[in-house]
């Protein structure tokens, strides 16, 4: 989806994974090593930005006046013999929580040992493909049961093919990070703007609220209603009550981790913005017609989606008509399809060029 701001890049996210490494080579060797390869590329190197604390960043058409930038972060991993083998299977069995052996050693600029320590299994740990996997297990969970297997493909290898159509939780998460990015657009206070929820915290609570809703407006306000029952509250040693929001594949981190920090606006942020998405979708629910239903959907998710979005939904009900099985409700004004026997329905006759036709 493009970025709200016509000056945001895109971002890609690409893990560079390393088949063992020499015994003697640390983490800033690693990091290093990558980083001189990329600069060796004549195209690459007039790309590559500053290091960053994990990764190394190319950023495409800076100067473009369209709105076609993007950035790649490059991820330098060490990865274990036969790892895209066990990464395949893995994946062709969504049931298996096998998310342990998904295990990345990553690069951490930060890391104590950043300079000393050559063994990989004692540098920072990250798990990026087992947490796509713990997702595409909640994309497609339904009344408690999982639908179908997706493939690798379609859910962590750079770049999956467009998907034109997703389900219902993959859906969600894109309008409530696109509801985030418009709501904090606005706002002219550059440091809150900088804190607005980050993408990990609102698809992780999104995944746990999901109750298998195939209907993307009973998933959205599912989702909304129980995102925040989905915060752990933990102790500190003061007795203090704090928020925790686990890593599904790594227990020990806590996404919230910055939300306590003297003068973060992150915790406000949050919950600013969860209260604001319930109360638009409170409004729009309020609404009679698809026309003042979509217009009140505008401001808070975007003209251009929501016009998409609505005129899908028109086109829809025009196959419904054609075919007589689409019905009107006298008590709220929506097209869709229904029982005939309603007492608050009425079939709407087949239209065609010429003028109804006869029942």
């Amino acid at each position: 989806m493009q970025p709200v701001d016509p000056q945001d890049d895109l971002d890609l996210d690409i893990v560079c994974e390393l088949h063992g490494k020499r015994w003697n080579w640390t983490q800033e060797d690693v990091k290093r090593i990558v980083g001189d390869q990329l600069r060796s590329h004549m195209t690459y190197e007039s790309l590559l930005d500053d290091e960053g604390r994990r990764c190394w960043t190319l950023r495409y058409r800076s100067s473009s006046d369209r709105n076609d930038k993007y950035h790649m972060d490059i991820l330098p991993s060490v990865i274990a013999q036969g790892y895209s083998i066990l990464l395949e299977k893995s994946f062709s069995n969504l049931q298996e929580k096998d998310y342990e052996k998904l295990r990345l050693s990553i690069t951490d600029r930060e890391s104590l040992n950043y300079q000393t320590e050559t063994d990989p299994s004692r540098w920072y740990q990250s798990n990026p493909f087992g947490y796509a996997k713990w997702f595409m297990r909640k994309v497609e969970l339904y009344n408690g049961t999982i639908r179908k297997s997706f493939s690798l493909n379609e859910a962590v290898k750079p770049t999956p093919r467009y998907q034109e159509t997703r389900l219902p939780l993959q859906r969600v998460v894109q309008l409530l990070k696109r509801h985030r990015d418009i709501m904090f657009s606005t706002e002219k206070d550059e440091d809150v703007r900088k804190q607005k929820p980050i993408s990990c915290v609102i698809t992780t609570l999104a995944a746990r609220a999901y109750r298998g809703e195939e209907d993307l407006s009973d998933a959205i306000s599912g989702i909304i209603s129980r995102m925040e029952d989905e915060i752990e509250w933990r102790l500190d040693r003061f007795g203090n009550r704090y928020e925790w929001i686990s890593n599904p594949v790594n227990k020990t981190e806590n996404f919230a981790d910055r939300w306590n920090d003297e003068g973060s606006f992150r915790r406000d942020n949050f919950y600013k913005w969860l209260k604001q998405i319930r109360q638009d979708l409170s409004i729009a629910k309020s609404q009679y017609g698809l026309h003042n239903i979509a217009e009140s959907l505008k401001k808070p998710f975007g003209n251009g989606l929501v016009t998409k979005t609505f005129s899908q939904i028109g086109e829809r009900s025009r196959l419904l008509t054609s075919e007589r099985s689409n019905f009107y409700s006298k008590k709220d004004g929506i097209i869709g399809s229904a029982l005939a026997s309603s007492t608050i329905i009425s079939k709407i006759p087949t239209h065609t060029f010429h003028g109804k036709s006869k029942d």
